[in-house]
């Protein structure tokens, strides 16, 4: 699963990275994947309205979103008792 992120987080635009790092921005998809499974919803719902919301200057993050999203539901429930997205966006700009 680590090279998947790696793989997509690596096809974003040098310029969103050399400006801004990824971190924030995907650590935002992790948040509300969290959110979004501790409400009840399915993967492929959770990636649908994820994705439908990256528009703009977030539209660059949209290949990161299923990738992440997948992760998220993977995750052991006592998981999402913890600040998963902290802990996500800690790692990330760790690397």
């Amino acid at each position: 699963m680590r090279l998947m992120l790696i793989a997509v987080l690596s096809t974003l635009p040098l310029s969103a990275t050399a400006q801004n790092p990824i971190c924030a921005p995907t650590g935002e998809i992790v948040a509300r994947a969290v959110e979004a499974r501790k409400d009840g919803q399915k993967a492929p719902q959770t990636i649908k309205a994820i994705s439908a919301d990256m528009t703009g200057d977030r539209a660059a993050y949209e290949p990161a979103v299923q990738p992440l999203v997948t992760w998220v539901y993977e995750l052991d429930e006592a998981a999402l008792q913890e600040d998963v997205a902290g802990s996500y966006v800690t790692q990330c700009e760790a690397q």
